[in-house]
C-alpha cells in the first residue's frame, strides 16, 4: 500500500520549502504570496556557485559546513514548484539579514 502524499494547500509567508525547477530542487524562502492568482515570490537558495549568486557569510543549513548561494533576484514561481510541507532546521544568520532584504525588494 503506498502513502499518501500529504498536500499543504495554504503556504505560510516566511517559511522555507523546496523550489522545484528543471535542475532538481533548492530551499527557497516565501517571503510574499497571491493564492487567487497562484503566485509565490520566493527566494532561492542553493549550495554551488554560478553567474547570477551572491556568497553568504554562514550557511543556512546548520549541519552542513558548505557555504550556502543566494540568487540576485527573486523568482516568481505557481503552487506546483513549492514542495508540500515547510523545511525544519533552516536558518538565516543575522549577519546575512540586510543581504536578503535588499533582494526582496528587487522585485
Amino acid at each position: 500500500m503506498s502513502k499518501k502524499k500529504i498536500y499543504n494547500k495554504h503556504l505560510e509567508r516566511r517559511r522555507f520549502y523546496i523550489h522545484s525547477d528543471g535542475h532538481g530542487g533548492h530551499p527557497a524562502l516565501l517571503y510574499k504570496k497571491s493564492d487567487k492568482k497562484n503566485s509565490y515570490f520566493v527566494i532561492v537558495f542553493t549550495s554551488s556557485p554560478g553567474p547570477k549568486r551572491i556568497k553568504l557569510k554562514h550557511s543556512i543549513e546548520p549541519i552542513k559546513v558548505k557555504v550556502s548561494f543566494v540568487h540576485n533576484t527573486p523568482s516568481k514561481s505557481k503552487r506546483r514548484d513549492l514542495g508540500s510541507r515547510p523545511l525544519e532546521g533552516i536558518k538565516i544568520n543575522k549577519e546575512d539579514k540586510p543581504l536578503i532584504e535588499s533582494i526582496k525588494r528587487k522585485k
